[in-house]
């Protein structure tokens, strides 16, 4: 090993697969993954990497047969190779795991006048639900409010949080619902979209027991694209990670 790297060969080869620094590697050139390896003390291997045109698109595919055929053959240093390149796998995992889809806000009135009438103005305002798609999950937060008797109070309120999971759903529907006729005629209201969502939960073939979501029409159709191109991909994947996890034998 050269001694031009000086106290890099004591740099930790660990990293959270959340930290900003390995933010977009995935767009790393073959130099960027070099400067890479020299900052994480394994500078030595630079130039075989770059001989080899491993961007970053491709390091974290990397296996110990690829690093032998490359000519790296200190167990130790493939050891902390693979440890960078499995750090690298989960921050691709993390990513797709975080990333959102699609954020939405629960429509409940037809109308601005509607609205008006109803929340005496704003002065006792409604807290709509919100929706946010991931790639696995559906996240949808319900506001609770407090009354005294049939009067909401504009705070104090409760909130709960359901987390679907987005490889129990069995099915996805969308349904309209037109204005009615006065909101449509003088206040020139537009109908909302609600997305029905069936998971494989008990009593969940019941209608009055669908998860749903009240969007504005366009909305919903948007949303229900989305999440059933997310659950196809989270149904196609979830066995895979039931064979890393149990063996393929379950399978």
């Amino acid at each position: 090993m050269s001694s031009d790297l000086g106290e890099d060969n004591t740099k930790s080869t660990r990293f959270d697969e959340t930290a900003d620094e390995l933010d977009n590697y995935q767009e790393w050139t073959p130099q960027d993954v070099a400067g890479f390896l020299r900052k994480s003390g394994l500078g030595d291997y630079s130039e075989v990497f770059l001989k080899h045109k491993i961007s970053g698109r491709l390091i974290h595919l990397l296996t110990e047969n690829d690093l032998k055929d490359m000519g790296i053959n200190i167990v130790g240093d493939r050891l902390r190779i693979k440890s960078l390149t499995n750090a690298l796998g989960k921050k691709k995992r993390y990513d797709r795991r975080a990333k959102v889809w699609w954020e939405g806000t629960e429509r409940i009135y037809f109308s601005d006048a509607q609205k008006c009438c109803c929340t005496f103005g704003g002065c006792c305002p409604e807290d709509p639900s919100t929706y946010k798609l991931t790639t696995n999950h559906l996240k949808i937060k319900t506001v609770e409010p407090r009354r005294i008797g049939c009067v909401r109070l504009p705070c104090c309120n409760d909130w709960s949080v359901n987390n679907v999971d987005l490889s129990q759903v069995v099915d996805v529907d969308v349904v309209g619902e037109p204005a009615p006729c006065f909101q449509r005629v003088c206040c020139c209201a537009h109908g909302k979209g609600y997305v029905e969502i069936t998971t494989e939960s008990p009593g969940a073939l019941d209608n009055d027991d669908r998860i749903r979501l009240s969007l504005e029409k366009h909305e919903a159709d948007k949303a229900s694209e989305l999440i059933l191109a997310n659950i196809e991909e989270c149904q196609q994947t979830w066995p895979l990670g039931m064979a890393t996890w149990f063996g393929p034998d379950i399978l």
